[in-house]
C-alpha cells in the first residue's frame, strides 16, 4: 500500500544547501566505567521509554522504568556516592535527585513521589527557608552520602510524567552529557525481540527533484520483521534529482507493548554504508534538534514520527555518523541501485529492510497551488537575521532560528469578540523555530484598569478554546511583547477573573481528629495560576502542588497546633488576579 503526502518538511524549491564534507562523524567517544552498578529498583526492569527515543522536542535522557502501575516503590542508590542536586519541580523531573559516583558519572532518579527520611527532612527545612515549595538545592560533597543500596527515594508520578513511572539517567559529570544507561553492567532489560519498521517516506530534496514522477514524499507500508521486513511487491522506486530518505520504526522488549526508541539506524547503497545514528549519548545543548532529525511536517500531520536522513543546514545533533552528503543522494547513473536498512536495538537483535531505486529522466509534474502559496509567503533565511513589520504586528528572528530556509504566509484576520486586537496568522503549522523569536502586537486603546490585564494570546487553530497565555511583558511603544517559538494564531486577550479555590476535604470551619492531610482544589482557566501562598496561623505553610490533578496538599506539621487554627490561602493567575480562601481548622 502506497500513498502520497504534501512535501513541506523537505522543500524542492529551495536551493539543498552542500557541504563540502563527503562524511559526518559524530564525536561519541564516552569510556564506558568498569563500576557494576545495581538496579535502581528492587525487581525486574520493564521499559515505557528508552534512550535517545524523539519526544516532543527534545531526546529521551534516560530511560523511563515501569513501576508496576504504583507509587511508592522504593528506589534504591545505584553506586555510593552523594548526592550533589535536588530539584523540586512541578514540571520536567518533578521531585528528582541527582548522586555523583567516584567513577565520574552522576545518577538521576527522576518523577518521585517522596525522598528517604534524612533528605526529606532536610529538602524541608529549605523549602521553609525559602517559603517555596519548588526548590533547587546543590548540597556541599559531604552532607548527605549514600551507600549502594540505600533506599534514597521512592518512585512516584511528579513533574511532567504521564503515569507512574521512574525515570533513571546516568551523565557524565564533567560535559553532563546523559549516556545510554543500558550500556553499563548491572542495568538490564530483557529483549530477544528486533525492532520493528513500519514506513519507509522517499523525499524530493532538490528543487526539480521528484519522486515517482511527482514533487511529493512517497510513503510506503513496510510488512514482515526481523531480518525480513518487504515493501509489498518489492516496487522499484523511480526518482530524478537529489533524494532523501525517512523510516519510522520502534524498539520492542519482552513482555511489554510500548514503542520504544531504537538505539541505531544505519542505510547502505549498494553494500557501503551511507547513513549511521546511535543513541549513545547526548547533548541537552543539542537535544532540541530533534524537530530536524525527524519529519516534522508527517509528525505533526499524521502523528508519527519518521528518521529523516537529510541532515539540515542548522541540525547540531551529536548522534550522526558515517554520512554520506549529509543524508541526500544524487544517483549519478540509470543502474539500479540496492539500498538497505538496518535498525539495531542496543542488544544486538536487527531489523533489516531492503529496497531498490532507479534514476530516471522523467519531468515532473509541478504543483501549480504550492507555487502560489510561496508565490504570497514570508521567506526567512537561514543564516540573516529578519524583522518583518506588519502594521500593529512586528517579529524579529535571529540568524538560525530555523533548522533550514523556511516560509510561510502572514495573514490577517478581525478582531472577534473576545480580542483586544487583529488575530494574525503565521499560517505553517508544519515548521517549528529552533530558537525563540520576537513577536510584538499593539492593542486596541483600552480603558487604563484594563492595561494590566492584557496578554498576548496563541492558538494553533484560531479557536477560542485554545487560546494559551504566550506573554504580558510591554514595549516602550505599547506593544505586548513575547518571546515564543510556535507558527499559529495570536491576538492580544484579557484576564480579568481571578483563580478558583475549593477546599476538597474541609470546609470554611472544621475539626479535625489527628493530622489529616489538607487538600485544596485551585484553577485557572485562561492564563494559568502564577503563585499561591499559603499560611497557618499567620506563618507560610509548605503545600505541595500538583498541576495534573490541580491539587495542593498540605500534611499538618508544626505550625498546625492543638485548638484553633486560622488558615489562609491567596492564589494569583500569571496576570495578577488574585483569590483569597480563609477556614478555621480546629485541632482535637
Amino acid at each position: 500500500m502506497t500513498y502520497c503526502v504534501r512535501l513541506r518538511s523537505v522543500v524542492p524549491w529551495m536551493v539543498v544547501f552542500f557541504f563540502t564534507v563527503s562524511s559526518l562523524s559524530a564525536q561519541q567517544d564516552i569510556k564506558i566505567p568498569n563500576t557494576v552498578f545495581r538496579s535502581p529498583l528492587g525487581f525486574p526492569l520493564y521499559l515505557s521509554g528508552t534512550f535517545g527515543e524523539p519526544r516532543s522536542g527534545h531526546l529521551h535522557s534516560g530511560i523511563d522504568i515501569k513501576t508496576q502501575g504504583a507509587q511508592g516503590k522504593k528506589v534504591y542508590a545505584v553506586d555510593n556516592g552523594y548526592v550533589s542536586r535536588i530539584k523540586v519541580s512541578t514540571s520536567g523531573y518533578g521531585k528528582a535527585l541527582y548522586v555523583t559516583h567516584p567513577n565520574g558519572l552522576v545518577s538521576v532518579y527522576g518523577h518521585l513521589s517522596k525522598f528517604n527520611w534524612h533528605i526529606q527532612q532536610y529538602v524541608k527545612k529549605i523549602q521553609y527557608e525559602r517559603e517555596s515549595f519548588t526548590v533547587e538545592i546543590f548540597p556541599k560533597k559531604g552532607e548527605l552520602p549514600v551507600k549502594k543500596g540505600e533506599v534514597i527515594a521512592f518512585s512516584g508520578d511528579t513533574g511532567g510524567s504521564d503515569a507512574p513511572h521512574l525515570h533513571f539517567e546516568l551523565r557524565e559529570a564533567k560535559s553532563e552529557h546523559p549516556v545510554n544507561p543500558l550500556l553499563f553492567k548491572g542495568i538490564n532489560v530483557a529483549d530477544h525481540l528486533p525492532p520493528k519498521i513500519y514506513r519507509l517516506a522517499i523525499y524530493p530534496s532538490g528543487v526539480n527533484s521528484c519522486v515517482n514522477d511527482r514533487q511529493d514524499t512517497l510513503v510506503y507500508w513496510v510488512s514482515g520483521s526481523g531480518k525480513h521486513c518487504y515493501i509489498k511487491k518489492n516496487p522499484l522506486i523511480k526518482v530524478s534529482g537529489p533524494i532523501s530518505f525517512g523510516l519510522q520504526t520502534y524498539d520492542v522488549l519482552d513482555k511489554v507493548h510500548n514503542h520504544d526508541g531504537v538505539y541505531k539506524i544505519e542505510l547502505y547503497e549498494d553494500g557501503k554504508l551511507v547513513y549511521g545514528l546511535r543513541m549513545k549519548e547526548i547533548s541537552f545543548a543539542t537535544t532540541r534538534y530533534v524537530n530536524s532529525l525527524i519529519d516534522y511536517h508527517y509528525y505533526v500531520k499524521k502523528g508519527r514520527r519518521l528518521y529523516r536522513t537529510e541532515i539540515d543546514p542548522n541540525n547540531r545533533i551529536m548522534n550522526y555518523y558515517s554520512v554520506k552528503n549529509h543524508g541526500v543522494f544524487d544517483l549519478k547513473d540509470t543502474l539500479v541501485h540496492q539500498f538497505k536498512y538496518v535498525v539495531s536495538d542496543i542488544y544486538g537483535n536487527r531489523s533489516v529492510l531492503p529496497f531498490n531505486v532507479i534514476k530516471t529522466n522523467a519531468v515532473c509534474r509541478k504543483n501549480k497551488k504550492r507555487s502560489l502559496w510561496l508565490a504570497h509567503a514570508v521567506h526567512i533565511p537561514l543564516d540573516k537575521p529578519v524583522k518583518i513589520d506588519s502594521g500593529a504586528l512586528k517579529l524579529r528572528f535571529a540568524a538560525n532560528s530555523f533548522y533550514r530556509p523556511v516560509a510561510f504566509p502572514l495573514k490577517k484576520y478581525s478582531r472577534t469578540n473576545y480580542s483586544y486586537s487583529e488575530v494574525f496568522g503565521l499560517q505553517n503549522r508544519f515548521i517549528t523555530a529552533q530558537k525563540f523569536f520576537t513577536l510584538s502586537i499593539k492593542p486596541d486603546p483600552v480603558v487604563d484598569k484594563l492595561m494590566p490585564r492584557l496578554y498576548l494570546a496563541y492558538s494553533p487553530d484560531r479557536k477560542k478554546s485554545d487560546y494559551q497565555y504566550a506573554g504580558n511583558s510591554w514595549s516602550k511603544k505599547g506593544s505586548l511583547v513575547a518571546r515564543v517559538r510556535n507558527m499559529g494564531f495570536y491576538t492580544v486577550m484579557a484576564d480579568t477573573v481571578p483563580p478558583v479555590i475549593k477546599p476538597i476535604n474541609f470546609s470554611a470551619k472544621t475539626y479535625l481528629k489527628g493530622k489529616k492531610a489538607l487538600k485544596v482544589w485551585i484553577n485557572d482557566e485562561q492564563t494559568g495560576i502564577g503563585k499561591y501562598v499559603p499560611k497557618m496561623n499567620g506563618h507560610w505553610i509548605l503545600m505541595e502542588y500538583d498541576p495534573k490533578t490541580k491539587l495542593l496538599v498540605y500534611h499538618p506539621d508544626q505550625y498546625l497546633k492543638k485548638g484553633k487554627n486560622e488558615f489562609e490561602l491567596t492564589v494569583y493567575d500569571l496576570l495578577g488576579n488574585k483569590k483569597t480562601y480563609k477556614a478555621e481548622i480546629i485541632l482535637q
